[in-house]
């Protein structure tokens, strides 16, 4: 959703971020250390607890002297992508914030801004832990999943095979009618136990208090006095997208709506129940399921799953809009709350990784079977409609922990993730095969969409099919000592096209038409232009497209290599 579209809001914290379902509220930024609210800020509505901001934790205890155990060579941002990043921490909207591009033409890219903690004013890094909020989930599915790979239980058995004898499950309203990959799915129409008051403000008014799977479903169960929020009906003129419909039209729409379209709704509960199932097949603790399929499997060292508030992120979080979902700002200046304790998330929630450890967790994921094989894959790639909310209208939601989101630039598979204080997008443009890690440590307003949107066309918009072709070998020289080169225009046409080539890979890379020492460089008005080069050495080009008075006057281009024949 773009920060300035409509700030739809409920009276109570359910979890779900406007961009990416996790534990988020919405708000704007500056960028000074935390203090209380004061003149500036809003008043607290009634309703809500006290907004008071307490004392910031200490900055990590040891500072990160090593990389991250999966960190890739890399390349920095194009000169266009960064600026495009640096305008978020420039403008306040967040304090720091990291991205990672993969991609067969890009290569890996990364992009950082701001610090990772105001106070201490250390640099982010690819390199630091951060909590990942709701991307949690999809370590979680890609447990269950693996599981019923291993014929352990059945994406289609009943909730109630592996927790009917828990009184607090059995009593949750239509609980027999619900399977796992219900709850994988989300279409089981369970509350949202975050809409309980005592557990929904607790980052709030008790940021240390821990709880465990009982605390987190007691409030769902009948026993307690709850109520579904809607009957799991599946006849789809009752249950076309409702997110969508009804906070669009205030209501349902006309009947008979186009079908399939099962109830669908984004509720942590199902997260919650998935964790104690997995617990109940393998006798084990979650952070231990958990951490044996995925973090063992995939080898994600600087990644685990956070049971108390005493193991902090390298990267602090910081709001302004508070630990809950207030409807309007509460405080001045940005206040850090890196110091909630995670168990009231636990599987929905509670996994700290880094950038690096992600982007391995993707690629392992879609690129790979370290986790699931391909027959896995397919039912795990089954989607219901999930029109989520303004913003993310075309949303589809997969048989665990898995969006898929469509964009103008392309579709996407992942998930989104917020807790207090952090916001993470993790997304698979499978088509294009780009991957897509975004880390930042605010989770007020959409600012995380904001980025995706303002980086990724410019991803996908650059020049393609080089001639040479990329990394070519033995490339003839013309007998007047040049090659000639050509490209096909990207999504955005340039009136221009700025060509640069030289032997020094790094120069080539940054060259743009104000700064090019070292690099050669020519302009042309069609998609082909003839270079001078020596025999027998290896050159880097690139071409970036000049389109003034469009939306996007500059697009850089990709970096490619030939090397000539002696």
């Amino acid at each position: 959703m773009s920060p300035k579209k409509s700030k739809l809001r409920l009276t109570v914290p359910i979890l779900i971020a406007a961009s990416c379902p996790g534990f988020a509220p919405s708000a704007a930024a500056a960028d000074t250390a935390a203090t209380p609210a004061a003149s500036g800020a809003g008043p607290v509505p009634t309703g809500y607890p006290p907004a008071v901001c307490g004392e910031p934790p200490p900055p990590a205890a040891a500072p990160l002297t090593r990389h991250s155990a999966n960190a890739q060579p890399y390349r920095a941002f194009p000169e266009t992508w960064q600026k495009a990043l640096d305008a978020f921490v420039r403008d306040g909207h967040v304090p720091g914030a990291v991205i990672i591009v993969k991609s067969p033409s890009w290569g890996v890219r990364v992009g950082t801004a701001g610090v990772a903690d105001l106070v201490s004013k250390t640099k982010i890094s690819p390199d630091m832990q951060f909590r990942v909020g709701s991307v949690s989930k999809v370590f979680l599915a890609q447990t269950i999943l693996q599981m019923e790979q291993e014929g352990r239980l059945k994406l289609t058995d009943p909730v109630l095979k592996y927790l009917g004898d828990d009184t607090l499950v059995a009593g949750i309203p239509n609980i027999e009618r619900i399977t796992v990959g219900d709850l994988l799915q989300m279409t089981t129409g369970i509350a949202n136990y975050l809409g309980a008051p005592d557990i929904g403000y607790s980052p709030q008014v008790t940021p240390d208090k821990h709880f465990d799977a009982d605390d987190l479903v007691k409030v769902l169960s009948k026993a307690d006095g709850a109520t579904p929020l809607l009957p799991p009906d599946f006849a789809p003129k009752q249950t076309y997208p409702n997110p969508y419909w009804v906070a669009v039209f205030q209501g349902q729409p006309p009947s008979p709506a186009p079908k399939p379209y099962p109830f669908w709704y984004y509720s942590n509960s199902n997260y919650i129940l998935l964790g104690m199932i997995a617990e109940k097949v393998s006798g084990l603790k979650a952070e231990d399921v958990i951490g044996h399929y995925v973090m063992e499997r995939g080898g994600l060292k600087d990644t685990y799953f956070a049971t108390d508030d005493k193991r902090l992120p390298q990267i602090h979080g910081y709001t302004k809009w508070g630990a809950i979902p207030y409807p309007n700002q509460v405080y001045d200046n940005w206040c850090d709350v890196t110091a909630i304790n995670p168990s009231y998330a636990w599987t929905a929630g509670a996994v700290v990784s880094t950038p690096w450890d992600l982007l391995k967790f993707e690629d392992d994921m879609f690129r790979s079977t370290t986790f699931l094989n391909q027959g896995s894959k397919e039912k795990w790639y089954r989607f219901v409609s999930a029109d989520l909310h303004l913003g993310w209208e075309v949303m589809q939601y997969g048989m665990g922990g898995l969006m898929q989101p469509e964009r103008t630039y392309g579709t996407a598979r992942g998930h989104g993730g917020a807790f207090p204080g952090y916001k993470t997008l993790l997304y698979y443009f499978f088509d294009a095969d780009i991957s897509f890690v975004l880390a930042t440590n605010s989770w007020d307003e959409e600012w995380e969409v904001a980025m995706l949107d303002a980086v990724m066309p410019l991803v996908s918009s650059a020049v393609t099919t080089p001639h040479p072709a990329a990394q070519a070998a033995a490339v003839t020289v013309r007998p007047d000592g040049s090659v000639r080169v050509s490209w096909q225009a990207g999504a955005i046409y340039g009136t221009s096209y700025s060509v640069y080539w030289g032997t020094d890979a790094d120069k080539v890379d940054q060259a743009t038409e104000l700064a090019h020492a070292g690099v050669a460089m020519t302009s042309v008005t069609d998609p082909t232009a003839q270079i001078k080069v020596d025999h027998g050495r290896t050159y880097y080009w690139k071409v970036d497209t000049l389109a003034p008075g469009q939306s996007t006057p500059r697009v850089d281009g990709p970096l490619w290599r030939f090397t000539t024949k002696k």
